[in-house]
């Protein structure tokens, strides 16, 4: 047993205390880890401190107890690889690394999601000059001193999420000539991007976003460094024009970000970058058109556009992006028919489409059938725009299914070692570009889709956004019946067809939507009962068909238990719990009445011609016959009044029921 080399115990349910244990004998290991069980393990390592020829060593998801022993003598211990990264699910968090003060020669080092405070410990770099690797993320770091000692090794710095503040100063970026990734996302840094990272040639991903940043774009970053390959900038508060030198080229910058901030101008910008594969530029104050020059980028695989002030129609060249899978061009100032950018003999270049937002735009025109040719959505929201007209029946095809999760896959990247340790083998927390991989090698994508479902909008991204299938064509003009075809997508979560105009009865068919969560059919023109099926929907959380001309009792079994009154205000027809109205005695509205109520509010206007000419004559006559008839005959002069007593009373309720239509209208028309 004393030979042996290799020992993994990660992830049991082992008690021990190792200083007592047998690991203390085993000098001879060279790789060991004991990540994931409950060992007593004192802060000082003091019961490895004779393993000289242990390399490896993991200490995942492991409480350190507090060691007061003071080591009577340098350590024999000089690891190459060191892991304590802990999740958040165990609660394990290192608060003080002082143990590694007499490490000399890591190689990599991997202290993520601990509760180390203070200053960043610049010492380590100090000391392990040859340090390849280093993960230091999600700590309570609060201030970035870096070290001025030449750090010509160190390929990969991953410092996000922390509490550091301040200015990031330039002395350090002139000891790392070969850094090819950086993270300082999530912290608090301030001031301008040091102009300086751009000397770093090397540098290859770059991440500084989610924090205070200020001062203008990141031109001469981009502008100087060709091996750029990823550049992540969003959530900050830059501003201002994208303006490149006439020459500026860069054709390795695959993944833009810039979302999020105050930039401005228009995006010809773009021109300088050729082979992007990820570009967003949300929720920022771009104006202009959308380039044309767009449907060059053959590698495309997601572009958002969303939230800014974008105007004119849609290129139709967009259509020849075969690799797209995400497009976002809702919330901008887009106008023109939707039909001029989805092109039958087009269509199917966009075959890889997964989710394609045009919310909140000016599109008219009828609902494009082509979009029925794509067999790849997940999501669709057209909602807040004009289109009209009916819903197509060939909605039913199109393949939305959760199968996209696998579609959107993506290899991680990998920095080759000099072949003596390679860093994936022991790390298994890695950053790629477009995707951020978890520690248990799953792909998280970067970007943020928003849908209205739940009663709220909602940001869907990470596993959320790959499980996501819905459809939003709220607040439009489409008009006719709801295609029962909606239910062949049984995957589906959300579906939202309200504020339109839709008629006809709730399909029983949605019976089959087993997962959905959310469903509002409310602002339009449905009649008829809700069907008892809908009671099998048992993941239904949100349910609305309310201001519809619905009748009947309410269903209460199951989680229709659970909706409230909300769900169903507006439609007067209705009895039954939420409702204070009891079906017993509803009262039961003139069929002719009702009807002619709903035919005044389909058609909202009549003939006014005709309506002048008639009340005129019968104006007249009665002015005419009716005093000479009640005059002659006592009998009939009794009867007129109490007619018009009878009149008086019908119209009274006849006026009460109209209302509640005319009402029910002005909802509607302002809802959107």
């Amino acid at each position: 047993m004393t030979s042996i080399r290799i020992m993994n115990l990660e992830y049991n349910e082992f008690t021990d205390n190792v200083a007592s244990s047998p690991l203390t004998s085993l000098t001879s290991l060279e790789f060991l880890s004991i990540s994931g069980n409950h060992f007593d393990i004192p802060s000082s390592l003091g019961p490895l401190a004779n393993h000289s020829r242990l390399k490896v060593l993991f200490l995942d998801d492991t409480k350190l107890t507090i060691d007061t022993k003071i080591a009577s003598s340098t350590p024999r211990l000089q690891l190459k690889v060191f892991r304590m990264s802990n999740s958040r699910s165990k609660g394990f968090k290192v608060t003080s690394i002082g143990f590694l003060n007499h490490q000399y020669d890591l190689r990599i080092m991997d202290l993520s999601t601990n509760d180390i405070k203070g200053p960043f410990p610049s010492w380590l770099l100090e000391n392990n000059t040859k340090l390849k690797y280093l993960f230091m993320r999600d700590n309570s770091f609060t201030t970035l001193e870096l070290p001025s000692v030449n750090l010509f090794y160190l390929l990969v710095m991953d410092i996000s999420n922390n509490g550091i503040r301040g200015e990031l100063t330039t002395k350090f970026w002139a000891n790392v000539p070969n850094l090819l990734y950086l993270n300082l996302s999530t912290n608090g840094l301030e001031g301008s991007i040091p102009y300086e990272l751009g000397s770093i040639k090397s540098l290859t991903i770059l991440d500084l976003s989610s924090n205070n940043f200020s001062g203008g774009p990141p031109i001469q970053l981009l502008d100087s460094n060709l091996s750029l390959y990823t550049l992540n900038v969003a959530y900050n508060n830059l501003q201002g024009e994208f303006v490149f030198s006439a020459n500026t080229m860069n054709p390795n910058l695959s993944y833009l970000r810039l979302d999020h901030n105050m930039f401005t101008g228009n995006l010809s910008f773009l021109s300088s970058h050729v082979n992007l594969w990820l570009l967003d530029i949300s929720n920022n104050n771009f104006i202009g058109k959308i380039p044309r020059l767009i449907a060059n980028w053959s590698l495309l695989t997601a572009l958002d556009l969303s939230k800014n002030q974008l105007d004119g129609l849609v290129p139709q060249e967009l259509c020849n992006l075969g690799e797209l899978k995400y497009l976002d061009l809702s919330d901008n100032n887009l106008y023109g028919p939707l039909p001029s950018f989805f092109i039958a003999q087009q269509m199917s270049n966009l075959s890889q489409l997964s989710i394609l937002s045009l919310r909140g735009n000016s599109f008219d025109g009828t609902f494009p059938k082509q979009l029925c040719n794509l067999k790849s959505l997940s999501m669709i929201d057209l909602s807040e725009n004009n289109l009209f007209g009916p819903l197509p029946s060939c909605l039913g095809p199109i393949n939305f299914s959760s199968e996209y999760a696998n579609k959107v896959t993506s290899t991680p990247g990998t920095f080759m070692s000099d072949g003596e340790w390679s860093p994936w083998y022991y790390v298994r927390s890695v950053h790629t570009a477009f995707y951020h991989y978890d520690l248990e090698g799953e792909p998280l994508p970067a970007h943020t889709v928003g849908i209205i479902t739940k009663k709220r909008f909602d940001s869907y991204k990470g596993y959320a956004l790959l499980e996501m299938v819905g459809l939003d064509f709220s607040c439009n003009q489409f008009s006719g019946e709801i295609p029962p075809e909606i239910a062949i997508f049984q995957d589906m979560l959300v579906l939202n067809l309200s504020n339109n105009k839709l008629t006809g009865h709730i399909p029983t068919s949605f019976s089959s939507l087993t997962k959905i969560e959310s469903m509002d059919l409310s602002y339009n023109n449905l009649i008829g009962s809700i069907p008892e099926e809908l009671t099998q929907l048992n993941s239904l959380e949100v349910f609305n068909v309310s201001y519809n001309d619905l009748s009947g009792a309410i269903p209460n079994t199951n989680q229709f238990g659970a909706f409230d009154e909300s769900s169903y205000y507006g439609n007067h027809l209705l009895c039954g719990l939420p409702l204070s109205n009891n079906c017993s005695t509803t009262i039961n509205v003139n069929c002719s009445i009702t009807k002619s109520c709903m035919k005044a509010k389909d058609d909202g206007f009549i003939d006014g011609e005709t309506f002048y000419i008639s009340s005129g004559v019968s104006y007249i006559t009665v002015l005419l016959v009716l005093p000479v008839v009640l005059f002659i005959n006592p009998q009939w002069r009794q009867g007129w009044f109490h007619y018009v007593e009878l009149v008086i009373t019908t119209c009274e309720s006849l006026f009460i029921t109209c209302s509640y239509f005319v009402q029910d209208g002005f909802r509607k028309l302002s809802n959107c």
